[in-house]
């Protein structure tokens, strides 16, 4: 209990200083904590990453090639792979709210709209980060499988990717 009370008091006591610290030094601290907030979201951003891919078609008992309907097949089906990763219009788009922020900040009628600002344009980086994953990994992990000759729509301005076309490996043989 008296850790307790003495967790408050400090807490207190910090917000205090803070409330009285000059205004150059609250500025600095919050556009500090907003770029901080900007760099995080960037770095979440960047952990955007899927992949899926399918083969249709195989491998017959004698190691030969059976196309998608199981007919075999003297040429190696064709395999498809999609990746999923992060687009650069999101790093756009965070660096601006950065910097939209800190100069309407700088154009404030009062210092406590300044903070005020740049406490928004934090939450709205962050939103711009999680909910950009968010629709490209829903979007990708929905999007049906393409075929070889299929143009494959991304998430743009939320994710990017690449499709890959490669042919099968054959398979091994008996011997």
């Amino acid at each position: 209990m008296v850790a307790e009370s003495k967790d408050a008091r400090t807490r207190d006591a910090e917000a205090a200083e803070w409330e009285t610290a000059p205004v150059s030094v609250r500025l600095l601290g919050r556009a500090r904590t907003l770029v901080l907030w900007a760099l995080g979201a960037a770095i979440l951003y960047s952990s955007l990453r899927a992949s899926k891919g399918s083969c249709p078609g195989g491998f017959d008992s004698d190691g030969g090639f059976v196309d998608a309907s199981g007919q075999p097949t003297s040429v190696a089906p064709q395999c498809v792979q999609l990746e999923l990763q992060p687009a650069p219009v999101v790093y756009l788009a965070i660096g601006l709210a950065v910097i939209i922020a800190l100069t309407r900040a700088a154009r404030a009628a009062d210092i406590d709209a300044a903070l005020r600002i740049m406490k928004r344009a934090a939450v709205v980086i962050v939103a711009i980060a999680v909910v950009s994953m968010l629709i490209a990994i829903l979007w990708f992990q929905g999007m049906p499988m393409p075929t070889t000759t299929s143009t494959v729509v991304y998430p743009f301005p939320f994710g990017g990717g690449t499709m890959t076309v490669t042919p099968m490996e054959p398979g091994p043989t008996s011997g």
